[in-house]
């Protein structure tokens, strides 16, 4: 029997008050995992230490980190 593996894909965005919109600051995604609450511990573990991937022109993790804080 093969086995079954699942990931999730996330993407994470921001809206700012001066924004009409949502703009993505972030995405990532789990390993394969056989389960799906382990693919969700995995996005959680990237979450929780602010390590998800970014490309050129989205906010560096730490500074959205910096802001939560400041609120």
């Amino acid at each position: 029997m093969s086995e079954i593996l699942y990931r999730i894909e996330f993407s994470i965005q921001r809206r700012k008050e001066s924004d009409e919109d949502f703009t993505e600051i972030g995405f990532g995604s789990s390993c394969g995992d056989s389960t799906i609450a382990g693919a969700l511990y995995e996005v959680q573990s990237v979450v929780d230490n602010w390590q998800w991937e970014t490309q050129p022109g989205m906010p560096d993790p730490d500074e959205i980190r910096a802001e939560t804080t400041l609120v």
